[in-house]
């Protein structure tokens, strides 16, 4: 595939769409990925909407970034639709609050829910053997990957690759989370089992305006003024952690180059942000280091980090409750409390909060 080992990196500090069509059509180009889509492609745009959140918070791939996509897709003369199966809220909800309405009116963009479901089975797989996907991601001629630059609780960060579990439909997300509890590694399998299945022909991350700490939802905005493009996910979320400064291998780049997705002869950003990375390293979430150390485990049950709910924050929509993968936090007396002793330690609370009361720290529990 061309530009399979190369990623695209280009400045751009603002939201203006023209300049951002611009920025991707110089990409397409430089990887040799312009002809990649054809007049009469139906693509889907797999944008990341996890809730409905103001554009300005950085929760949500920017309007402009679709706005900018379709200006360029519709030169090329595809047909667009959009989906996603967002964490919390309806998708029709998502995109009002996210501001994507005008866009997907502008364009004529057909909104497709995932909703409809179709399984997938695959003995080679990793570890999902049998595959639960959202039916719309595997129909489509060609699926355009627009994430946005993100750190995540768990995973460290959230880019290309972890975009696409957004492909799993509904509440079958946290039957995943359930099965891989802490475990980094494993959660990274399930994920690299979906990318194989799903396989965008291009990735353009959104890292205009990125999130950094308590990450995906919660975390706090800040301007990377980043623009980047791939034909392989894992070759761009490896190159922009380096870029970031992230002083360690996520699991889900670490995955990647245990599956041999990093191409042993070398792969490379170009660019003009390529070797222009930001002065201050990006701040990474506080539950995405694990411990290991020898004893790590007698370690992780007596300093963990876990989720802790601020009272003051809280508005008691129980949201947490319903969306627990391990099913450990329940309302008593007018306050949501949660069983550390089963707790999984996925920060699915801490991620779909919609209010930001829940955060991950150091504390003493089983």
């Amino acid at each position: 595939m061309p530009g399979s080992g190369i990623a695209y990196f280009d400045f751009c500090d603002n939201y203006d769409a023209l300049k951002i069509a611009a920025s991707l059509r110089a990409g397409l180009t430089a990887l040799g990925l312009d002809k990649s889509i054809k007049n009469g492609d139906q693509v889907l745009l797999k944008p990341n909407l996890i809730m409905g959140k103001d554009p300005q918070l950085a929760v949500t791939t920017h309007p402009e970034i679709v706005r900018a996509v379709a200006m360029v897709l519709s030169d090329c003369g595809a047909r667009l639709s959009l989906g996603d199966s967002p964490g919390f809220g309806s998708l029709d909800g998502v995109l009002e609050k996210c501001g994507l309405k005008p866009v997907i009116s502008e364009f004529a963009i057909t909104v497709v829910p995932f909703i409809d479901e179709k399984v997938v089975v695959d003995t080679e797989n990793l570890v999902a053997k049998r595959l639960t996907l959202a039916a719309a991601a595997l129909e489509f001629d060609k699926i355009v990957n627009l994430p946005k630059l993100k750190t995540h609780s768990m995973m460290g960060s959230t880019l290309a690759v972890k975009n696409l579990f957004g492909c799993v439909p509904g509440l079958k997300k946290a039957a995943w989370h359930l099965r891989a509890g802490h475990d980094r590694h494993f959660f990274a399998r399930i994920i690299f089992d979906i990318y194989k299945h799903v396989a965008p022909v291009w990735n353009f991350l959104d890292g205009i305006t990125g999130m950094e700490g308590d990450g995906p939802t919660s975390g706090t905005p800040r301007n990377f003024n980043l623009l980047a493009l791939s034909a392989a996910a894992p070759v761009l979320d490896c190159l922009v952690e380096k870029w970031l400064g992230f002083p360690e291998p996520t699991p889900l780049s670490l995955e990647a180059e245990s599956l041999g997705l990093l191409p042993e002869t070398g792969f490379f950003a170009c660019g003009p942000a390529a070797d222009k990375p930001p002065d201050l390293p990006i701040q990474q979430a506080q539950g995405a280091a694990a411990a290991t150390f020898p004893g790590q485990r007698l370690w992780r049950r007596i300093f963990v980090k876990r989720p802790k709910i601020s009272r003051s924050r809280c508005h008691l929509c129980r949201v947490c409750v319903q969306h627990c993968p391990a099913q450990v936090m329940k309302l008593v007396d007018a306050k949501i409390v949660i069983d550390y002793k089963r707790c999984i330690r996925c920060y699915c609370c801490q991620e779909l909060c919609p209010y930001g009361a829940i955060r991950v720290g150091f504390g003493i529990g089983s």
